[in-house]
């Protein structure tokens, strides 16, 4: 069990029509070049990227590959590291219980950024540290909801209890008051607070910094563009979607949910068009 005293968070059922994603702003701001310099050892763990299984790209972040890893380590000390704009929030949860159930020590090392959901899974750390540089991002969950206003509402709902244990987690390991790790999420309207790495140490979200050159920077890595922009991009060229229901069709298509209606007014024609770019997108 975690040397910390933090809670442990009921398990969430994911509706079908709620899908989450990490914000714009994470993934905007966010650097996949930043890995760790060295991951010989045995006993590390790397996350980078988004948060959970990405069947766009293929990015496997997912509480399956993290628990497999751990059940490799065994009952010794391990090291996680994280470069991640966050993502799925039920994933990163999950990641976070069994981080918080390994029986030894487990030591987070934040690289670049760990937001959203990968904030989350950075709680369960018994000692965290963070590079010069690096970010902790804290902020409501949202989300993208398929579905009618009932829909909507169990969304909000539902929305509103992964708010509350977020904030439970963020108090627990900075041993501050709910209402104050509450009140880091509702910064801007929702949108959070970004936390360098001498405010997240002084607000007890972190505990100290990495040493110097433990963290590297690829430099045949290029910063991409997400696929999911690129497509939701080919889908309101070629129709006349707006960026709110390509968003929501995109989404549909990474949760599963195909027979869902899309309700949006466009032409055949085009939206063939669209969804051929969007396959010549995804193979490419």
């Amino acid at each position: 069990m975690s040397l910390r005293n933090l809670p442990e968070i009921q398990a969430f059922q994911k509706p079908a029509w709620l899908n989450f994603e990490a914000p714009d702003q994470n993934v905007e701001a966010f650097d996949p070049a930043i890995v760790a310099a060295g991951e010989a050892d045995d006993g590390v763990i790397s996350i980078y990227g988004q948060i959970g299984l990405d069947p766009i790209t293929g990015t496997d972040n997912s509480e399956r590959r993290i628990t497999a890893a751990l059940r490799s380590i065994g009952k010794r000390d391990v090291t996680l590291n994280i470069n991640s704009p966050g993502g799925n929030f039920f994933s990163g949860l999950a990641i976070y219980s069994v981080l918080r159930a390994h029986p030894a020590k487990v030591t987070v090392n934040v690289l670049s950024m760990a937001g959203s959901a990968a904030s989350v899974i950075a709680m369960a750390g018994d000692k965290v540290l963070m590079a010069d540089g690096s970010f902790i991002m804290v902020h409501n969950a949202s989300g993208v909801v398929i579905g009618n206003k009932f829909d909507a509402k169990d969304a909000a709902d539902l929305l509103g209890q992964v708010d509350d244990s977020m904030a439970e987690i963020y108090a627990a390991h900075a041993g501050v008051e709910k209402s104050v790790a509450a009140g880091w999420m509702d910064s801007r309207r929702g949108d959070g607070t970004m936390f360098n790495a001498a405010s997240a140490i002084e607000k007890g979200l972190a505990d100290g910094k990495l040493a110097a050159g433990a963290v590297k920077v690829k430099a045949e890595l290029a910063k991409p563009v997400p696929r999911e922009r690129i497509a939701e991009n080919a889908l309101m060229a070629a129709t006349n979607m707006s960026a709110q229901e390509a968003k929501a069709f995109i989404a549909e298509l990474k949760s599963g949910t195909r027979d869902a209606p899309v309700n949006v007014t466009r032409d055949a024609d085009d939206l063939m068009a669209a969804i051929e770019q969007l396959r010549s997108t995804i193979r490419s």
